[in-house]
This record gives structure tokens, C-alpha cells and sequence, in this order.
């Protein structure tokens, strides 16, 4: 069975491969030079967890409308499950032919 990629998985791939080459870069960089962009890092790191926290509140608004729909769809099947009770016993105190 094949697996479909989807977007978030795709995105947060992506970020993970980009931070640790950026990560790497910056060693080599503190390495050669002695410093580093504060600033860059700042922003990097501050952009990446801010994409993370979005998609984070995107996946879990997401799980809450379907939990919310399934929850929907339970009660319908519950209160027709009832009705149809309800129908069977009005027939039984009726009287269905049978014994009279």
C-alpha cells in the first residue's frame, strides 16, 4: 500500500533539512570567523517555530471539525436507532395480528 505524502509532513521535512544545514553553516561559520549573525539566527529560529505553531493550531482545528462531525453523525444514528425503537414498541402495544 502507498503511502501519500501530505503537505504538513512535506513542510515539516523541509524545515527539519533546512534548520540543520543552517545549523551546520552557522558552526562553520562561528568556526572560521569567531561569530555569528545574532540577528539571522533569531529570525531563522523565530520563523520556523512561528510556521510550526500555525500548523500545529491548523492540525488541531482540523482533528476538533472532525471529532465535532463524527460526534454529529453518532447522535443522528443514535436518535433514529430510538425512533425505530419507539415505531416497534407502538406496534407491539397495538397489537400486531399475531395472538389477538
Amino acid at each position: 500500500m502507498k503511502r501519500k505524502i501530505k503537505t504538513m509532513d512535506a513542510v515539516l521535512v523541509t524545515m527539519a533539512v533546512f534548520l540543520l544545514v543552517f545549523v551546520v553553516v552557522m558552526l562553520w561559520l562561528y568556526q572560521a570567523t569567531g561569530g555569528i549573525p545574532d540577528t539571522l539566527c533569531t529570525c531563522v529560529f523565530a520563523t520556523c517555530g512561528g510556521e510550526c505553531g500555525v500548523m500545529g493550531w491548523i492540525r488541531t482545528t482540523k482533528d476538533r471539525q472532525r471529532e465535532r462531525r463524527y460526534e454529529v453523525e453518532d447522535r443522528q444514528e443514535e436518535q433514529k436507532h430510538l425512533e425505530s425503537q419507539a415505531c416497534v414498541e407502538m406496534d407491539a402495544e397495538k397489537g400486531d395480528g399475531y395472538g389477538d
